[in-house]
């Protein structure tokens, strides 16, 4: 499982980029806190391609540095002022207490259109959302009309159009990935003051790296600009005065110093244009399957493999990859661009990226094209891309799904459950029996889902059972229970003169009878 836990580094921590009164709208990644900065062909080109943009950039750029020092109109930088009320995911019928947070959004003019940009983690779980404008006191309604969470990008629409647009001068957005050591700017409202602020700063990398809110990884920034609370959804700047991508989060473990991340206008661009093809989230494409680097020499040619590649070592039942592809398969190549044997294919210049990334820049329902070596022979096939399907939801359905029956409370088990119960270190706390397909994470079944019994309310009824929380249900009346709403369906189903008989992990049993649970 690509999960966030397994690229970030244990010992290493970030924290969340846009500035809270209270608790987040959200909690920190376990073993990584990383700090949240609170389908589109315009977008594709060949990864050979970046290399020479690159350098014609880097040599056209140095002598523009100097109007980084010029005055900056910060008319299209605004501030936004969100009220958040996220699940109590134990009992979520009930919210967790109201917070608020500051961050940044922008306004960017892409394909003649103007857009209004922020953090997904900005605006996530908002009962409320407010954009100030800059030397302004008033505030702008605003609502969400587009989140992508595995980009931590979202679009907001503000009620009172004319007057809000009235001034603004909108930022372009690049469409070349900056070189090495440019110098670019972050503009944003973080904490220690009211008025925009400007940092900045050179290009450190250019990685896939961890998103705080995704199941994977996609392309970022790293840059050694300082990334503080409140600059969440501000926009990096260039010297041309284009946006070169989004501050969003930093890291801070202790060790480390001036690590912040933006992500790319590439990743924008394809969020954007996702929203104009489709009207929604068009998500980005993943190919389905979890691979192993074949650096060891003898695995290679035990493989036959010896140019390079990657071992499948699992593919997912539920996604196109589980038509073409089997288990000890060797993928040579993908869309066109060979595959190392530690996992990367060319990326610019003198730098390699992980293949992933390759597919991250089209959409699920697209193909692309991939070579794969079985049993010795050499197959070229077209790999539908798919949407990431994992048993255990980082983002389950809002609002949350539940069924109370005879005082037990029965919920799907997701991410956001976890982290309610057992904080950032839930893999570590949490019972084996639901940290177990966390980790493992891959869904067999169309609709499956591990469904927990939450909690039991004390009554006549519950006397002795209430000692049961956190328990995964196995089965109801010795049907095996596949989801919540399979569930629900057994118990409509169920003759009232009977008893209704759960087993649960370590195999407990609670019994209730159908009759006095339906008047409870």
């Amino acid at each position: 499982s690509s999960r966030l836990k397994a690229t970030v580094p244990e010992a290493s921590s970030a924290a969340p980029c846009s500035s809270t009164s209270s608790s987040s709208p959200e909690t920190l990644q376990s073993r990584g806190r990383w700090h949240r900065a609170s389908r589109s062909p315009r977008f594709r080109r060949g990864l050979a391609e970046n290399s020479s943009s690159s350098t014609a950039r880097a040599g056209g750029r140095r002598g523009a540095y100097d109007c980084i020092g010029m005055e900056f109109d910060p008319s299209a930088v605004f501030k936004v002022l969100a009220t958040h009320c996220e699940p109590y995911y134990t009992m979520p019928w009930s919210t967790s207490p109201q917070t608020t947070s500051a961050a940044s959004a922008f306004a960017l003019v892409m394909d003649g259109q103007r857009y209004l940009l922020t953090n997904a983690h900005a605006v996530q779980h908002a009962s409320l959302v407010e954009l100030q404008k800059p030397g302004e006191d008033s505030k702008f309604l605003a609502k969400v009309i587009c989140q992508g969470p595995d980009c931590d990008l979202a679009l907001l629409e503000v009620e009172d159009r004319e007057l809000f647009w009235e001034g603004v001068e909108l930022i372009r957005l690049g469409k070349d990935l900056p070189y090495l050591n440019e110098r670019v700017s972050v503009c944003g409202y973080p904490v220690g003051g009211d008025n925009a602020s400007i940092t900045q700063g050179v290009v450190s990398r250019i990685d896939l790296q961890p998103y705080r809110h995704g199941l994977g990884s996609l392309l970022a920034i790293q840059i050694d600009a300082a990334i503080n609370p409140g600059n969440s959804g501000g926009p990096v700047l260039d010297a041309q005065r284009q946006c070169i991508g989004v501050a969003f989060q930093s890291l801070r473990d202790g060790e480390t110093e001036n690590i912040g991340y933006v992500i790319p206008a590439e990743v924008v661009g394809h969020f954007i244009s996702g929203f104009q093809d489709f009207g929604r989230y068009a998500g980005f494409g993943n190919h389905g399957f979890a691979w192993q680097p074949l650096d060891n020499r003898a695995l290679r040619e035990s493989m036959g493999a010896d140019q390079g590649g990657v071992l499948v070592k699992r593919v997912e039942p539920l996604t196109p990859a589980a038509k073409l592809l089997k288990k000890r398969d060797v993928l040579l190549a993908i869309g066109g661009h060979s595959i190392g044997s530690g996992g990367t294919v060319h990326f610019r210049r003198r730098e390699r990226i992980a293949f992933p990334y390759v597919s991250s820049r089209l959409c699920p329902g697209d193909s692309v094209d991939i070579r794969v070596l079985r049993n010795g022979s050499i197959h070229d096939w077209s790999l539908e891309l798919a949407w990431p399907r994992p048993l255990v939801p980082m983002h389950p359905p809002q609002p949350p799904a539940y069924v109370v029956f005879g005082g037990l409370v029965f919920v799907p088990l997701s991410e956001p459950y976890l982290r309610s119960e057992w904080g950032d270190l839930f893999e570590e706390r949490a019972p084996i029996c639901l940290a177990q397909p966390w980790l493992e994470n891959v869904r067999r079944l169309e609709g499956e889902e591990i469904v927990v019994l939450s909690c039991v309310f004390a009554s006549p009824l519950t006397a002795g059972l209430t000692h049961f929380m956190n328990r995964r249900v196995e089965r109801c009346n010795n049907v095996k229970v596949h989801n919540l709403r399979h569930l629900a369906r057994l118990l409509d189903e169920a003759p009232l003169s009977e008893s209704i008989v759960f087993a649960l992990d370590d195999d407990d049993v609670i019994a209730l009878p159908q009759s006095a649970a339906e008047e409870a």
